[in-house]
């Protein structure tokens, strides 16, 4: 039936929370994070594409806009769904509301969202919240490309993809997006106890080992000892080794990856950074092509869906441009999506190891089968392959499909197979029509 589509449409969304190590006490929480995202996200993805649109571009009258404009759904959907629960509610995560802080004790995050079908992409990097700032990053990033969308600005200018610092603070207010009034409302929203706690021991360790005025090796030490060690701060222990373990150490970023019934893709990554970085640091979440990527298309121009988040050891991520080279290889190989990831991963881990810096690192990539179209009816989705690939103590996931009566949540940990290759995946296959019993 023509209507169909629309009346019952299919819809994928995946999500992470990060690579690093995940304290066994604090998994109930993130798993419960990664529910409530993808629950959110399905529930808009439910109530179709055009629902949407009128969700986020009411204020526009012409047709011809909106159709041009119709894809980025996904996009705000990154927004409004997963930005509640991880920024808003959740400090489980490094992201908004839990962030590690920068060497001055403060807030900074980066951001980045991207549709598959345009290539429209939106980013930001080390907001500052230490002022009257802005509490969710990823809001400046979506309103980035919505407006690429829209075309030129005023006078012809071409509108931007990246801000970063003080101007996408400024540029934010402009906009109208919600700023907090104060420093104190500030820190007090974002800035945790255990983040604070996390702070003053790593603060106290720099300022130690810079007094000692001691050559740059000590200093190189002590910040690898920082990298290595989850934290132990938040239980009141001097560093002993059960409560180190007790707590967590996630890399960098959360992500998201969503499917509409009619295969259109957005990917979306946000991030606290890494912990005592100096103020300005633009990680990994907000670069292109490392973060997160999505593309309708293969590099030959022939139909391809795949979408990908990549997380953990930053600088080398972004040196591989991961996320981009995960969907790339996808598409040239006929191995699949887990094969693709393992490939990229593996020469990143290489990198890490011949410089010396931390290996640590998860990618999330999701394929989807080309939509099946009917005569008078609309393209429906049809299947889902994703895989996630991970070198470090442990990769936080969740899935969630319209053939699913609930999300899937895991936190993947290590095993014998890392130990031999430095690499773990995991990958499976969802159709997304729902059988008929």
């Amino acid at each position: 039936m023509a209507g169909e589509a629309e009346q019952n449409p299919r819809f994928f969304v995946a999500v992470h929370v990060g690579a690093g190590y995940h304290a066994p006490s604090n998994e109930k929480n993130l798993r419960s994070a990664m529910k409530r995202a993808c629950l959110a996200a399905a529930s808009i993805l439910r109530k179709g594409l055009w629902w949407m649109c009128r969700c986020c571009f009411s204020g526009y009258s012409n047709t011809g806009d909106i159709n041009r404009m119709r894809w980025f759904s996904c996009h705000w959907n990154f927004s409004i769904c997963w930005n509640p629960v991880i920024f808003k509610d959740d400090p489980s995560t490094n992201a908004g509301r839990g962030s590690n802080l920068t060497e001055d004790g403060h807030v900074e995050c980066d951001a980045s969202v991207m549709d598959g079908d345009s290539g429209a992409f939106g980013s930001v990097g080390a907001v500052p919240a230490c002022r009257p700032g802005v509490r969710n990053a990823i809001q400046i990033a979506a309103l980035l490309a919505k407006e690429q969308m829209l075309g030129s600005s005023l006078l012809g200018r071409v509108p931007p993809i990246f801000l970063v610092g003080e101007g996408a603070r400024v540029w934010a207010k402009s906009k109208g997006i919600d700023l907090t009034a104060t420093i104190e409302e500030a820190d007090e929203w974002l800035v945790t106890e255990k983040a604070r706690q996390q702070w003053q021991k790593y603060r106290a360790m720099l300022d130690d080992a810079m007094a000692k005025k001691k050559n740059s090796s000590v200093e190189t030490a002590m910040l690898s000892e920082l990298k290595a060690q989850p934290s132990d701060s938040s239980k009141g222990n001097e560093g002993g080794q059960s409560s180190a373990l007790e707590d967590d150490y996630i890399m960098d970023t959360v992500g998201v990856i969503c499917v509409d019934t009619e295969g259109h893709i957005a990917s979306g990554a946000s991030s606290g950074g890494i912990a005592l970085k100096v103020s300005g640091r633009v990680g990994l979440a907000a670069m292109y092509g490392s973060g997160c990527w999505a593309s309708s298309k293969g590099p030959f121009g022939a139909p391809f869906i795949v979408g990908c988040c990549a997380t953990g050891a930053g600088e080398s991520l972004m040196r591989g441009f991961a996320a981009r080279e995960c969907c790339i290889s996808s598409s040239l190989s006929q191995a699949g999506p887990a094969s693709a990831c393992t490939k990229v991963l593996r020469s990143v881990v290489q990198n890490s190891s011949q410089h010396g810096t931390d290996k640590s690192a998860g990618i999330l990539l999701v394929q989807a089968d080309a939509p099946i179209t009917a005569p008078q009816n609309s393209p429906k989705l049809k299947a889902i392959e994703m895989a996630a690939s991970y070198s470090s103590m442990s990769f936080g996931i969740g899935y969630f499909g319209s053939s699913m009566e609930r999300p899937k949540v895991s936190i993947l940990r290590s095993s014998k197979l890392q130990g031999r290759t430095g690499i773990d995946h995991f990958e499976a296959r969802v159709p997304l029509e729902k059988s008929l019993q």
